[in-house]
């Protein structure tokens, strides 16, 4: 159990289970649920991920975060499962599209 556990905590690094990985598939979409908040809850949380990363530059912080969610929107799909896809893939995109607008614009 301790393993498996491990196994699942490791996958939310890249969001990546294995096909026919029903647990990493239901954790990796649970992990990523936050990206399909209502855009004023995401924007929130988006301001909160920049507070616990308060000790990194602005210019780094944002370069790395915009290349975070390009890799994220360059994905054929963010979520795994068709239930997810289905209630989750249009909003996270969208707030994911918005947020790196603010992070590019000048």
């Amino acid at each position: 159990l301790v393993a498996e556990v491990a196994r699942l905590v490791r996958m939310t690094i890249t969001h990546d289970p294995a096909s026919g990985d029903s647990d990493g598939e239901v954790l990796s979409d649970a992990d990523l649920a936050t990206l399909a908040l209502p855009a004023q809850h995401y924007q929130r949380n988006s301001l909160a991920i920049r507070a616990e990363y308060a000790h990194v530059p602005e210019d780094t912080f944002r370069a790395a975060r915009a290349r975070m969610i390009e890799a994220l929107l360059a994905e054929p799909q963010l979520f795994r499962t068709p239930e997810a896809r289905q209630s989750w893939e249009a909003a996270a995109r969208a707030n994911l599209r918005a947020e790196l607008v603010t992070l590019t614009d000048d």
